[in-house]
């Protein structure tokens, strides 16, 4: 671009010293010198791999244009500032180029201009082109970028850095496609033109125009039948197109290679690729690899020849900023931060332009490598076309056209370039970058869900190949051959003897037993050639069976499944599918979840801004109480009347709202005109009314009548006001448009919502962010479209015209990728798209293309509406810190709770309490407190000792019995750990005085003693913690003053006092109510266990009894015996209740019913069970006076039993109440929400689709409408064909279940329609409604298929919002109560790290490897294969679970190659060697350290059950358990890979760690499975069959109903149950006297049964699990922090240096091992002084002298030393950083000292715990505030120690040296009998304290900057110290005294600051007369004892 010669710009360019200036007018020929010059600096700028320092330092650049400056600053973008830092193994080849360098930052200014048209489109394409086109490879990727709006192209780019190169030379380097050299003319040809400005804008026409083309010619309908596409190419105006546009794109593909290479580094020759080189490479990476991952380093030597030649970058844009955080690791971290920053336009297309010149090959990026497929792929599908190949059709004149042959993979792939589109929009880009940046963990768990798959395949294979074959076939008869049935069968009965026989296989042989559905009589079991569904549903080899296995985890279509198995096999067969379910779908699909969430929660705490949209969350609407808000300005609004009566009429507008969508509402399709007249002037008037309303609101701003279009609100309101106007014109509103745009009227709506109390900060919360919500919507609606065109470029005219979904064009295939991304029935696709290309190769194709699009769109896709809306609900990271503060602060504040009811009602609550005084004079006010609590604990004391001494295991020191630990695990079963209402000691040593027996104390731990009992003389913190517990204790002495003035109130029924032994055997059964009983008897634990247990007993016996006696075998009973009463049911019924109702009588009895201290009705368990117990007793009772029952509701109390299991353990009591009680009103909150939502869409469809969705049963050509649907038809079984037709009547009807749907519904009415809606947002049926609304003609006309294409828009649009944003936020809101309920939702991502580093530190175990390596020649050898990690033993076991994964995969129906003969000796060979490895690590480690690995116990079992199950099949005497076992074993051993790979090991580890949490879910669901399964069977069991019921598929027995309900748990068909058992009269019988059950079906219970079991199942505990997995596997997906420094290699690393110094028998680190255990620690956990490079052997080492080293050097001490060498090493020290590290080494050292457990030591968690305090996290950040203030009092402690410990070694210096100056002095005074006058020595000052230090960090600032060797500070004096009240109460914070360690520290400095004043010299010396003048100088000071101490233990009989 040229500049005029007016424009006179002044460049100024200073880099590194260097000044660059030009000024003065700027003609054509020096802005092209300009230019050339420009091309050529960049050249070597720092993004080309320059190595000059001047690139580290930003490049400024002033222009100046008529005296008006326009600053621009401009510095190269670093890698993390653009998204580049990515992990090593995922990282394009491209990003190995880049260096890191300056934050970008780019100001430009520039004054208003006038552009014309066709520059603002040029400027508009070029800045989209940016992003799309990516020149050089650079795309979302590797460049985050957006042009603002305001860049002004004139500008010239900013200038670079001088090149360092010549200034002739050529821009380009090295030679490509081996001839093109950096001077060839063709090469700098196209060089010129990928950096032609126009360019970029070209390609992204030519991509768009491409997209344009391709949805253009697939909108013209194809078919197989009626209109096939033409054969060959340049058929259509699009062939010719295309033609053209990949000739451009081949061009532009062979520019970029001609410019940068294909795969080769320009500069690096082809000769240096050595395919001998790798093999070698690869072996030694097997067989003999290094320490460390060693796929990566196999995979890193293989790769090295093509490694690109990096970039020289200066070393100052690699350091570390001091204000650069690290994270909380000491490793090198991968960093999440990119630019959200918009980059302006010139800088980007510069950037563009500069990858190119850095010469990165065509293929080393991952957008060019995708521009190469579409390439090749559109080439091959030309030639393919031009030859006639790709596609073959035969005619036949009776069975039609037949697909032979189409090949269209490679017209799908050519759609490939595309997919550049996804990066038009910023916002779309920033969701691409998120998705890069959590690749690496999606393909983690992407691996560990293949792996689980690959088993679950092979077991379906073991177990279930063949099954499907097997079909029941009505033999042949009439002159009719046999038909398939479809049904799956296991035998049939034999028509002549009637006994059930097993199956016929393919020759015709009948098995010997028979199993599943027996076909009846006439027909046969037979076992087809080939599977259902063209050979692809079944298990009868791996890929089939994983086919199965996918559609199993996606909760789709899996029932149908389940139950064909269950016919073809047995019933438990639900099993396999059940645990599948729950592995799959429940658990690992959900790690993809955790990722997505935890990774995008990682990228916006660490860029402040949203993961998918890069800008700040904007609020959808605006936050304002009124009707309309007004915005905050400077400006105060003037005084209006009208905007005052606006205000006071604002809540008229929401009720007028409501009646419009109630008039509305109130139509049905059967409604007269006259009513819909009257209707429509209503709608009329209120739309008058609104545009009032706009008029009224907009005169209320006047006169800032500029204020009503600020506000977002005014302009929705007016907009909708206007469209309900336009649409009352009567050409509109008579049209068939009206109908759809009444959406303008009911959009209203949302004023409503708002006026909803609690929607409106829900709404503002989720749509908090709407610009993320638009942006992924926009995101997915792309990506689904270019999976349209994919696949309309497979199937389009390969399927017949009556499909619905045929891919005909592309908007059906537009619906069918979306129905496959929603999972409904997606299955029908798959098998009707593979069925169409069954005859040719393209079966397994579409197969595969199906699925990946199902796997990617549904766990990775959809998951990401989770993560956009749980970003709305996490809290701000600067206000985490504040929420904490005041939580914690509310949760320290006592509070007692109460039902409020009940308090009100308690009489005793307004009467006044008399305490009795003690009777004492003059007793001092202190003394109340603390004789209260004595009383009361030494009743508590007696109490305790006496009645419930018979289970104490801590009486004794001997170890408790078995009954003993039988009775106390059982009571914490039943209620829980005991909360201990006695404060625990505040001291530490009197805490550990208590604990510990006078036998284990020992000389090491008198010693740490002796330092605690200091440090507790002088702590006086612990007042704090003692007044809070006198609060807890004076409520309790006030309690029991209560009830000592009101002998009443503790009276049960004012009769049972607590001294009445009636009552206090009742207390000794259970526990009380509410809080405690003061005195009342406690409970006996073992009396209360076995109370407990009975209950339990008799709760299974209740349900045990209630799943024998279904309403099937009462009638069943009834019919055989008659009548009676007093059956065996009935009488177990009422045992039961009377069971329950004793146990209410015990528990009132005990501690009263409702006015007593401990009422029963005071806790909210007792009132469960008083409601259970009360529905119990009515069942028993009607049971008892009516038979069978008096009706649906008395028998379904039955189901209330189920509930007890809840209410009986504490574990489930806990988890109901943290996971759906207190999360409950959130929970309510979005499904009020959803309902608000979907009615007003209701509505709209009832507008559109009333009336339309008739239909006649008779499908045939003649039925044209309802006029035609009459009389009756020969209708017939699609199964039986045309051969068995039979008479029905023609029925005009909506949709049902029983004529092909898969539930009855329509739009008929309000009611009909919001059921309906209901139903589609569970994603259950809404295929079939979108299909029968596409079907339309019009009212009373048959549907013709997709007739109405574009009613699926209003199916799409509620699915997408409803079907997806609403169950998206119930699963968002169960997984922010889970993380408010665990505090994870106010922590910060440090403190996210370190909770995650926590849970990864307590799950760890240490290894139990023997200390010394054996001596001995074969068990050396075996130790050393036993515990090497890496070496070729352990590499040849992995390679052979490998193997043995394989063999187990080729296991098919009928193996040709492969039988079980040839495979069960491989499996015996392979387990043989197994065993062999079982036997080398156990001799290598032995017994004890074998078995304490569970993996070694495993690989027992599982190997010995192999061999012991293998041999007897070899032999030929198998049996089928022998069969069933070995298989087990078989697939058990492939577990054994877990083990040996890192990323699934610790997937495994981390579900085993959380399995109680998961199992208590569990459990607590399976108690409301029974609840609901008794429950359906009670109120159905009766109920006739209708459309969805088969023998296997009803409500008949508890076992079915409970499978019913799993499977209705993932949302499979409930719709179709649901209104299968409203069947009423006349197509059911009524009950009647001679017999009174009825077989019809309830409209009530049917709906509100299944409603809310879908709702409690599906939408709350599904999601459960969710947010269990979220939580507890997030540390596995942290991309930074603790948890990822400390990787497996470093574990194993410190566990082996634990090993060699903990002691085996007790599993502790003792204290004398703590030195040479912290000499050996490395990597993250090293702790040296000095580093290891500076350690003695190695300074020796490399002190060594040599023949070079002069004689002089040479050390004379140490002989071969260079001292010069030795002098060298040493200089390099920094006494700096050892001091900082010695510092550390003594704080970490007494803080084991302080930490180790008496007797014992320190265990290993806290040893690591201790470890990550010091070295991996800084507690300031990462630490929550309780965490801090515990951790503080620690530091405390640790810091004081530290000071006693330097004090006790300065005073015995102090001592010893003094001590040595004597005795000199007194040899030198015996041989010199010279008279010496004596020196009085004056008194040691006393000490001083100093300001208090901040000790709540870890750095270096806590303890003091000197050491001994240096000199001391001045002390401070501050005589405000009062020594002689120490431990005065001080309630107040601020007013606290010094510490000890303010103390300690300034004694030792004083002493030594006199010490060493008198020690400088002899002549200095001072003489002492005995040391204990030293001692009595210090009497004052608080070290007395402490040196009377040091003292003793010095002295000796010489001193």
């Amino acid at each position: 671009m040229e500049y005029s010669s007016s424009r006179k710009p002044r460049l100024s360019t200073s880099s590194a010293g260097s000044t660059t200036s030009v000024s003065g007018p700027v003609t054509s020929s020096q802005t092209l010198a300009r230019r050339t010059s420009w091309n050529r600096s960049l050249s070597d700028n720092p993004w080309s791999g320059s190595s000059s320092n001047a690139m580290a330092k930003p490049l400024e650049v002033n222009f100046k244009e008529e005296d008006s400056a326009r600053p621009f600053k401009y510095e190269f973008p670093s890698q993390a500032s653009l998204g580049l830092q990515d992990a090593a193994s995922t990282e394009d080849d491209e990003t190995h180029l880049t260096g890191s360098g300056p934050a970008h930052k780019h100001e430009l200014t520039s004054p208003l201009r006038r552009r014309t048209t066709l520059q603002r489109v040029s400027r508009n394409l070029r800045r989209i082109s940016v992003r799309v086109v990516n020149l050089a490879s650079a795309g979302v990727d590797g460049r985050h970028t957006r042009l603002p709006d305001d860049v002004d192209e004139d500008v010239p780019p900013p200038l670079a850095p001088m090149s360092m190169r010549a200034p002739n030379s050529s821009p380009l380097r090295g030679t490509t496609l081996g001839l093109l050299g950096p001077d060839s003319p063709v090469r700098l040809a196209m060089y010129k033109f990928l950096m032609y400005p126009y360019t970029e804008p070209f390609i992204l026409l030519l991509i768009l125009f491409n997209a344009i083309v391709l949805i253009t010619q697939s909108t013209r309908a194809v078919f197989l039948d009626t209109n096939p596409p033409p054969a060959g190419y340049f058929r259509t105006w699009e062939h010719y197109a295309l033609f053209v546009l990949f000739i451009l794109y081949t061009l532009e593909a062979f520019a970029r290679i001609c410019v940068n290479g294909i795969i080769l580094d320009p500069e690096t020759p082809a000769s240096s690729i050595s395919i001998p080189g790798m093999f070698r490479y690869v072996w030694k990476s097997i067989f003999d690899p290094k320490p460390g991952p060693r796929f990566h380093g196999m995979v890193k030597g293989i790769v090295k020849p093509f490694a690109l030649v990096k970039e020289q970058v200066p070393a100052a844009t690699n350091a570390t900023t001091p204000g650069e955080k690290r994270g909380l690791g000491h490793g090198h971290q991968t960093s999440l931060v990119f630019s959200h920053r918009p980059i302006p336009f010139v800088t980007a297309i510069e950037q563009q332009r500069s990858l190119s010149k850095r010469g990165v090959p065509y293929l080393r990026h991952s957008w060019s490598r995708i521009d190469f497929v579409t390439i090749v792929g559109f080439w091959i599908a030309f030639a393919l076309s031009m030859t006639g190949a790709d596609r073959a059709v035969t005619l036949d004149p009776v069975a039609g056209p037949t697909l032979v042959r189409h090949i269209g993979v490679f017209k799908a792939l050519s759609v490939l370039r595309c997919a550049r589109l996804l990066a038009v929009t910023n916002g779309t880009t920033t969701i691409m970058q998120s998705l890069k940046m959590a690749q690496p963990l999606l393909a983690q768990v992407a691996y560990f869900v293949i792996f689980a798959m690959i088993l679950f395949s092979v077991i379906g294979v073991q177990s279930f190949r063949g099954s499907f074959r097997r079909q029941c076939v009505l033999s042949a008869a009439n002159g009719v051959s046999d038909i398939q049935l479809g049904q799956e069968c296991g035998g049939y009965v034999d028509p002549g003897t009637l006994q059930t026989l097993g199956f016929r296989n393919s020759n015709n042989v009948t098995s010997s037993f028979s199993k599943g559905y027996i076909c009846p009589l006439g027909q046969i079991c037979q076992e087809e050639l080939t599977d259902p569904e063209g050979n692809l549903q079944g298990y009868d080899n791996i890929f089939m069976a994983a086919l199965q296995v996918v559609v199993i985890a996606s909760a789709n279509t899996w029932a149908p499944t389940m139950y064909n198995m269950i016919d073809a096999e047995f019933f438990v067969s639900c099993i396999f599918f059940i645990i599948c379910i729950l592995v799959l779908n429940f658990w690992l699909i959900n790690l993809f979840v955790a990722v997505i969430t935890n990774t995008f929660q990682a990228i916006r705490s660490q860029t402040k801004k949203s993961a998918f949209g890069a800008t700040a969350s904007n609020k959808a609407i605006v936050d304002e109480r009124d009707g309309w808000a007004v915005v905050e300005s400077d400006h105060t609004p003037r005084t209006n009347r009208l905007r005052d009566m606006y205000q006071i009429a604002r809540l008229v507008w929401p009720c007028l709202v409501v009646v419009s969508l109630g008039l509305a509402a109130s139509k049905t399709a059967n409604t007269d005109t006259g009513m819909l007249h009257i209707l429509d002037n209503a709608e009329l008037g209120i739309t008058i009314a609104f545009d009032f309303e706009m008029v009224w609101r907009f005169m209320a701003h006047l006169p800032d009548w500029r204020a009503f279009q600020r506000e977002p609100v005014n302009w929705i309101d007016l907009v909708l006001a206007v469209g309900s106007s336009i649409i009352q014109i009567p050409a509109i509103h008579s049209s068939p448009a009206y109908a759809w745009l009444t959406v303008f009227q009911l959009a209203r709506w949302y004023r409503v919502i708002l006026e909803v109390p609690r929607m409106r900060p829900l709404i503002l919360t989720v749509f908090g962010n709407s610009t993320g919500l638009m942006n992924m919507t926009v995101f997915l609606l792309i990506t689904n479209g270019l999976a349209a065109l994919a696949a309309v470029q497979l199937l389009r005219g390969d399927m017949s015209e009556t499909s619905n979904l045929n891919f005909s064009q592309i908007w059906l295939a537009f619906l069918a990728m979306y129905q496959i991304l929603s999972s409904e029935n997606w299955t029908d696709v798959l098998y009707n798209a593979s069925g169409a290309e069954r005859p040719s190769v393209m079966s397994w194709i579409i197969v595969i293309f199906l699925s990946g699009w199902f796997l990617f769109g549904n766990f990775i896709l959809i998951q990401l509406f989770i993560a956009v809306i749980n970003e709305n609900f996490d809290v701000a990271e600067e206000k985490k810190r504040e929420q904490q503060v005041a939580e914690h602060y509310a949760n320290t504040q006592t509070s007692t709770g109460r039902f409020a009811w009940i308090s009100k009602l308690n009489p005793y609550e307004y009467t006044k309490s008399n305490p009795k005084a003690i009777v004492v004079e003059n007793l001092p006010s202190n003394l109340v407190l603390p004789l209260r609590k004595a009383i009361i604990q030494s009743k508590r004391t007696r109490r305790q000792g006496t009645e419930s001494s018979d289970i104490s295991p801590t009486s004794s020191h001997l170890k408790p019995s078995w009954s003993a630990r039988s009775i106390l695990m059982l009571h914490r079963l039943f209620s829980g750990d005991n909360r201990p209402d006695d404060v625990p000691m505040a001291t530490l040593t009197s805490g550990r005085r208590d604990s510990m027996a006078p036998h284990q104390f020992n000389d090491e731990d008198d010693d740490a003693e002796h330092h605690l009992e200091i440090l507790a003389a002088f702590n006086t913190d612990t007042i704090a913690v003692e007044d809070t517990n006198n609060v807890l204790y004076e409520q309790r002495a006030q309690k029991a003053d209560f009830i000592a003035a009101h002998p009443s109130y503790d009276r049960t029924f004012w009769i049972f006092s607590q001294k009445n032994p009636l009552r206090r055997f009742c207390q000794t059964l259970v526990e009380p109510s509410n809080g405690e009983r003061i005195f009342g008897r406690l409970p006996s634990q073992t009396a209360h266990a076995l109370f407990q247990v009975t209950l339990f007993l008799a709760v299974i016996g209740g349900i045990v009894v209630a799943a024998i006696a279904t309403p099937m075998y009462r009638r069943s009973f009834y019919t055989q015996h008659g009548f009676v009463r007093g059956t065996w049911f009935v009488i177990a019924e009422g045992t039961f209740a009377l069971v329950l109702l004793v146990e209410f009588i015990i528990k009132v009895v005990a501690d009263g019913f409702i006015f007593t201290p401990n009422a029963y009705l005071l806790s909210i368990w007792n009132l469960v069970d008083l409601i259970i117990l009360v529905g119990l007793v009515i069942n028993s009772t009607t049971s008892l006076i009516f038979l069978g029952g008096l009706s649906r509701f008395t028998r379904s109390l039955k189901a209330l039993r189920a509930l007890r299991l809840i209410t009986l353990f504490d574990k489930m009591r806990t988890t109901f109440h943290s996971l759906l009680i207190m999360g409950f009103v959130r929970i309510l909150d979005a499904a009020i929400l959803a309902a608000l939502y979907m009615i007003p869409y209701a509505v709209w469809g009832l507008n559109i689709f009333a009336g339309l969705s008739f239909s006649c049963n008779d499908s045939s050509s003649s039925i044209q409408g309802k006029i035609d649907c009459r009389n009756e038809y020969n209708a017939n079984v699609n199964s039986l064909g045309t051969e068995y037709g039979f008479l029905a009547p023609r029925v005009w009807a909506n949709p049902t279940g029983s004529t092909g749907g898969s539930t009855s519904w329509s739009f008929d009415s309000f009611g009909a329609s919001l059921l309906i809606l209901f139903e589609i947002v569970s994603l259950e049926g809404w295929i079939n409604v979108m299909v029968v609304a596409i079907n339309i003609t019009g009212r009373d006309q048959q549907p013709q298929t997709n007739s109405s294409q574009w009613n699926a828009v209003f199916f799409l649009i509620y699915n997408l919002l409803g079907g997806v944003v609403i169950l998206t936020l119930f699963v968002s809101i169960i997984i922010g109560n889970f993380s408010s309920r665990s505090g994870l939702a106010l922590l910060t991502k440090p403190q996210r790290e370190w909770v995650d580093l926590l849970k990864l530190i307590k799950r760890q175990r240490p290894s139990k490897r023997p200390k010394i390596r054996p001596t001995t020649g074969m068990r050396a050898w075996c130790f050393d294969r036993a515990t090497s990690k890496h070496g070729y033993w352990m590499t040849s076991m992995t390679m052979l679970y490998i193997l043995h994964i394989i063999l187990l995969m080729t296991q098919t129906f009928s193996n040709s190659r492969f039988s079980d003969n040839t495979r069960d000796p491989f499996f015996l060979g392979l387990s043989f060697i197994y065993a062999i490895d079982i036997c080398v690590r156990f001799i290598g480690l032995g017994w004890s350290s074998f078995r304490a690995n569970g993996w070694n116990i495993f690989d027992i079992v599982v190997v010995t059950g192999s061999i012991a199950t293998t041999i007897p099949i070899l032999a030929g005497s198998p049996g089928f358990a022998i069969q069933q076992l070995q298989k087990l074993f078989l697939v058990s051993i492939a577990f054994k890979l877990v083990q040996r790979n890192n990323s699934l090991n610790q997937l495994f580890k981390t579900s085993v760690a959380s399995l109680p949490v998961i199992l208590s879910l569990l459990l607590l669901w399976f108690a409301l499975f029974l609840f609901f399964g008794i429950l359906f069977v009670e109120v159905f069991g009766l109920t006739r069959w209708e459309s969805a019921e088969t023998p296997t598929q009803n409500y008949t027995s508890l076992g079915r109903a409970l499978v019913m309900l799993a499977f209705m748990s993932t949302g499979e068909g409930w719709n179709q149950y649901m209104h299968d058992f409203t069947v009423a009269y006349p197509r059911c019988t009524n009950s009647s006297v001679e017999d009174p059950d009825s077989d019809c079906g309830s409209l009530g219970w049917a709906y509100a049964l299944f409603i809310a079991w879908n709702i409690l199942s599906m939408y709350i505990f599904v999601n459960l699990f969710t947010g269990v997995v979220v939580e507890n596997f997030s540390y596995v997906f942290q991309l930074a922090g603790g948890a990822k420094s400390v990787d497996r290699e470093q574990m194993r690393a410190f566990k082996k240096v634990w090993a060699e110094f903990a002691n085996q028998r007790t599993g502790y680190l003792e204290r004398p091992k703590f030195v040479p255990f912290f000499a050996k620690l490395t990597g993250v956990f090293e702790v040296r002084i000095y580093p290891i490079q500076y350690q003695v052997r190695k300074l020796l080492a490399d002190a060594e002298a040599t023949e070079e080293s002069s004689t002089a050097d040479l050390s004379p001490h140490i002989p071969g030393i260079d001292l010069s060498k030795l002098h060298v090493a040493l200089s390099t020290l920094d006494s700096e950083s050892t001091r900082q590290r010695r510092l550390l080494y003594n704080r970490l050292y007494h803080e084991a000292r302080l930490s180790f457990e008496r007797g014992k030591g320190i265990s290993f968690t806290n040893m690591l715990l201790m470890l990550a305090h010091n070295k991996l996290i800084a507690d300031k950040e990462a630490l929550s505030v309780k965490e801090i203030l515990a951790r503080q009092e620690t530091i405390r402690m640790v810091m004081d120690a530290v000071n006693v410990d330097r004090v006790e070694s300065l005073l015995r210096m102090i001592y010893h040296r003094r001590r040595f100056l004597r005795i000199m002095t007194e040899r030198r005074l015996s041989t010199q009998n010279v008279d010496i006058p004596a020196i009085v020595v004056d008194p040691m000052p006393m000490t001083f304290p100093i300001p208090t230090r901040d000790i709540t960090q870890l750095n270096t600032s806590f303890l003091p900057s000197h050491s001994p060797f240096q000199s001391p500070r001045t002390p401070t004096q501050d005589v405000s110290y009062a020594f002689d009240t120490p431990l005065a109460p001080r309630l107040d914070s601020t007013r606290q005294s010094r510490r000890l360690s303010d103390l300690s520290v300034r004694s030792g400095d004083i002493v030594y600051q006199h010490s060493r004043n008198s020690s400088l010299s002899p002549r200095h010396s001072t003489e002492m007369e005995d040391p204990q003048n030293v001692l009595s100088s210090l009497n004052n000071s608080h070290w007395d004892d402490m040196m009377l101490q040091a003292a003793e233990d010095d002295d000796d009989p010489l001193a």
